[in-house]
């Protein structure tokens, strides 16, 4: 006679990382259904999606696995870069491409963007490595604004980037 082995009471649960993808393919058939079901002016318009979802991709990966290997934050750069370019050229494709000469520095701050998500999200070991990490955040971030400020004719809005820059100093003082 053959033992039976006990049945388990508990539903089975499916892993972080079997929900992450599934969720992320039905969003995909989705999608593409659109796609085939809207033609040609879904896929012009709406493109941008997939560097979104490549994106997310990314992130889910990242945050999927528990057990996080050194350099393993690594995934969070291309992932929050790909989803800043993805939303840039989504509102290119609304707006009209002729706004990309003003929001051209966007691909400078989706640099310093994704240096931040490494830092708010990677390991806090070494604290050296992090605040490297987070001088170049700052650089990045001053270097975007400063061209967006001089793209948009922003010589009158100086003064308005000293006060706000101003106010963050201060901020900061009370925060620490």
């Amino acid at each position: 006679m053959s033992e039976r082995q006990p049945v388990d009471s508990q539903p089975r649960r499916p892993s972080t990382g079997q929900l992450i993808t599934g969720i992320l393919l039905v969003l995909l058939g989705i999608i593409l259904l659109l796609a085939q079901l809207l033609g040609q002016w879904f896929i012009n318009g709406f493109w941008p999606f997939f560097l979104i979802i490549g994106g997310l991709i990314f992130y889910a990966g990242y945050f999927a696995r528990s057990d996080k290997p050194s350099g393993y934050e690594g995934m969070l750069f291309p992932g929050t870069y790909l989803i800043v370019l993805g939303i840039l050229f989504l509102l290119m494709n609304i707006l009209g491409w002729h706004y990309m000469g003003y929001l051209w520095p966007t691909f400078v701050l989706g640099v310093a963007l994704s240096l931040w998500s490494m830092y708010l999200f990677g390991p806090s070991e070494p604290e050296k490595k992090r605040k490297d990490l987070l001088a170049s955040v700052k650089v990045l971030f001053i270097i975007s604004v400063v061209l967006y400020l001089i793209t948009i004719g922003g010589i009158y809005l100086w003064p308005l980037a000293l006060i706000i820059i101003g106010l963050i100093i201060v901020i900061k003082g009370f925060i620490k």
